[in-house]
């Protein structure tokens, strides 16, 4: 008898929105608009679930940084759904930003942040049905010094993977 490797291979799921983009020192888009549309999107009844990577090329003394998860009904008007800060200052953090589907309908809040504002949380959400597009933005400050390799400028990136999904 022959038996043979049944161990199965992990499959790849979500779509990329931005792969190594830099945060820079205003509050900007994040998708890289070469593998995904920028805004996405969205249907009645979808939710999303996102995963962020902030990664920090070198060694910072002090920093800032923070992705948003934003919606709009098309008009231009972008409401904050989830978000998170991250003050490291070497290596990576991962953070995962979900929200909509049609459980989460019942809230009021109102959105107080202005653009190139920080969040009033390290993370945080506001539950709510999802708009018509989604986008991420973000920005990162530094504080004091930093050093990185010869020739490579000291930075943070986001890396971005989202799924859509409709609850059944």
């Amino acid at each position: 008898m022959t038996t043979a490797n049944i161990t199965p291979t992990a499959g790849s799921d979500g779509i990329p929105y931005g792969t190594s983009v830099p945060l820079v020192f205003t509050e900007a888009t994040l998708g890289d608009s070469r593998l995904t549309p920028d805004p996405i999107a969205t249907e009645y009844g979808q939710a999303i679930v996102a995963v962020v990577t902030l990664t920090i090329n070198g060694y910072v003394v002090g920093q800032n940084s923070y992705v948003v998860m934003q919606m709009d009904m098309g008009d231009g008007v972008w409401a904050d759904l989830a978000w998170a800060v991250w003050t490291g200052n070497q290596g990576s953090a991962t953070f995962i930003l979900s929200a909509g589907g049609l459980g989460a309908m019942n809230n009021a809040f109102q959105q107080t942040r202005q653009s190139g504002q920080y969040p009033s949380s390290a993370a945080g959400s506001n539950a709510g049905p999802l708009g018509g597009r989604i986008r991420f933005v973000g920005k990162s400050n530094f504080n004091g010094g930093s050093s990185s390799l010869a020739g490579v400028t000291t930075s943070v990136s986001a890396t971005i993977k989202y799924k859509l999904m409709t609850p059944r």
